[in-house]
């Protein structure tokens, strides 16, 4: 059994701040708003970062991602992310060459100021090469920042005054010297101070994303913005390699894929553990008269829950394999990035299915957010997003693994039936390419490969876990159960090989789920997520003191006329009769 980590952030949730009585979605969209950036502050401090913790990618910063109180607010982790990874992440490099930001530095370690990373515009998400704001190299030597139309503003990160802390930004911008393009760089530009928006920077705050925790996401826009010189980041020169300077300058959102993707196992932790404890205390008729059993009985409610754990450990055990491989400096940039990739897809996958099987099998109680498992799942589809979308970074790997620009680490283990698959759908995706005209970008390429990358760096995933997860000495029963849950991901490929029919296929879940069904309790006990665990579904105390809580609606008012006309009417209709 893996050891359970105790995270630097634990003894925060004894505070106030974090104590969820589940009628936090009721108060104001501002004060939850603010409630974010104190729990934020407390988060950052616990931590204590260094400079080499970010710009080293310690363990520390990875234990960020990961630790379960995110699960309690994870608009708190947005924060955190963008402001560590993202915006100082960038910014720390530059302190050996520009001991003027050694104050500044200080100031967003100790998470004094806050920092957004500003990368993405309106009119152009996911292609961001093409963004439109401007940095232009003035006479004077000064820049000018500046939002050309409505569609190159700056979307998504949270700048407002909300938080009431000052706020600086790094804000990639076409850089325009002498009237021509020199190419994209990143300009710090300071965005508020503690008390209101700085000098020609506007921002309107976006309604919040349906199910999560809410956050002052923005579109932000400058007009004419001067700044100093020393504003840009990286050089003035021309680049001579546009598009590899500008991946270079963003980096970090690699960083984050992966780092943001660690939180699935906090997330799916949280939800398997209600949902196990709500199986097992909720109680139904049962098969003799009279009789009572707990809906954890049936096969239907076991199956999410079993292969959530499975999941849980398998990809925990992932993790300890992908980080070092992702800071291994002797690996080329792009084998890095697809391990990122390939960890994010496979994470998210597991989890956006595994909550929203655990959602349904709660019932009504599934669907309300402090019950927790559907909140979590909405801010998990944010992840999916965020630092790269899923199917756009999937694509590229593909693409290029099909091209043969890199080799991915060699599989362990040849006969397992996991990689049997993946090389089988590789053998598959090799043999389409072969036959197609126009090359990775044409209109053939385009309909033939595209709508196959994302499941294909999936599946790659599921042989990598399993191998990590054996190497690792996850539980062997909750390593069966994983290779059958992915296995079920697409049986008729199995069928169609040869290699297991679809009774088998049942067979082998059944058998699977039976070995760790003994040990149930025990598996959701060990997965240390009780602390953070704050759902009223969980006991009948917790239920009854949430409803003690809840607004109470009463009153002396009469009934209506027209009900106690209909009442009147029936009586002395039954009356009559």
């Amino acid at each position: 059994m893996a050891q359970v980590k105790t995270f630097p952030s634990k003894a925060l949730l004894q505070l106030p701040i974090f104590l969820d009585d589940g009628t936090i979605e009721q108060k104001s969209l501002i004060d939850t708003i603010k409630r974010s950036y104190e729990r934020a502050t407390l988060v950052a401090r616990a931590y204590e970062f260094t400079l080499d913790d970010i710009l080293k990618m310690s363990d520390k910063l990875w234990d960020l991602h990961a630790d379960p109180i995110s699960s309690i607010d994870a608009a708190s982790t947005t924060i955190l992310t963008i402001h560590y990874n993202l915006a100082l992440g960038t910014l720390g490099p530059l302190l050996s060459t520009r001991p003027d930001l050694a104050s500044l530095t200080q100031k967003l370690l100790n998470f004094e100021i806050v920092g957004q990373f500003m990368l993405t515009e309106v009119g152009h998400g996911l292609d961001a090469r093409q963004i439109e704001t401007t940095a232009t190299l003035l006479a004077d030597g000064s820049l000018e920042l500046n939002t050309p139309h409505p569609g190159a503003a700056k979307y998504m990160p949270p700048v407002t005054t909300i938080s009431g802390m000052p706020t600086i930004g790094v804000v990639f911008s076409r850089l325009i010297v002498k009237g021509k393009f020199h190419g994209i760089r990143p300009v710090l530009v300071s965005l508020t101070d503690s008390k209101g928006m700085c000098k020609g920077v506007s921002s309107r705050m976006v309604p919040p994303r349906s199910g999560s925790k809410p956050l002052d996401h923005s579109i932000t826009t400058f007009d004419h913005v001067r700044l100093p010189l020393g504003s840009v980041i990286g050089s003035l020169e021309e680049s001579v390699d546009i598009r590899g300077d500008f991946l270079k300058s963003i980096w970090r959102i690699t960083t984050g894929g992966l780092a943001l993707s660690l939180g699935t196992v906090s997330f799916l932790s949280i939800g398997v553990y209600i949902a196990g404890k709500y199986s097992f205390r909720r109680m139904v008729s049962g098969p003799e008269k009279g009789s009572m059993m707990p809906i954890i009985g049936f096969r239907t409610q076991q199956l999410p829950i079993l292969h959530g754990l499975a999941q849980i450990h398998v990809l925990q055990a992932l993790s300890k394999v992908a980080i070092p491989l992702f800071r291994d400096q002797k690996l080329h940039m792009f084998v890095r990035h697809a391990i990122s990739t390939i960890f994010k897809a496979t994470a998210l996958q597991h989890c956006q299915s595994t909550l929203l099987a655990l959602e349904e099998r709660c019932g009504a109680q599934g669907l309300f957010g402090y019950n927790q498992i559907v909140r979590g799942h909405a801010d998990m589809r944010g992840v999916c997003i965020a630092e790269g979308d899923i199917l756009a970074i999937s694509i590229r790997l593909v693409s290029e693994l099909l091209q043969g620009k890199y080799r991915l680490p060699q599989p362990k283990y040849p006969d397992c039936l996991l990689y049997k698959h993946e090389q089988g759908l590789w053998n598959e995706a090799r043999e389409r390419c072969s036959k197609l005209s126009g090359g990775h970008r044409g209109e053939e390429f385009n309909q033939a490969i595209l709508p196959i990358c994302r499941p294909l760096v999936e599946f790659i995933g599921h042989r990598m876990a399993y191998e990590a997860a054996v190497d690792l000495g996850v539980h062997p029963a909750l390593v069966e159960l994983y290779e059958a849950g992915a296995i079920k991901l697409d049986p008729s490929w199995y069928v169609e090989n040869g290699l297991m029919s679809r009774v088998e296929q049942f067979d082998r879940e059944s058998a699977a789920a039976n070995k760790v069904l003994p040990g149930p309790e025990k598996f959701l006990d060990d997965l240390g997520a009780a602390e953070y665990a704050t759902a009223p579904i969980l006991s009948e105390t917790r239920w009854n003191e949430f409803v003690g809580c809840l607004p109470q609606f009463s009153g002396t008012s009469e009934p209506l006329r027209e009900v106690l006309g209909a009442s009147a009417e029936q009586s002395t209709s039954c009356v009559l009769s």
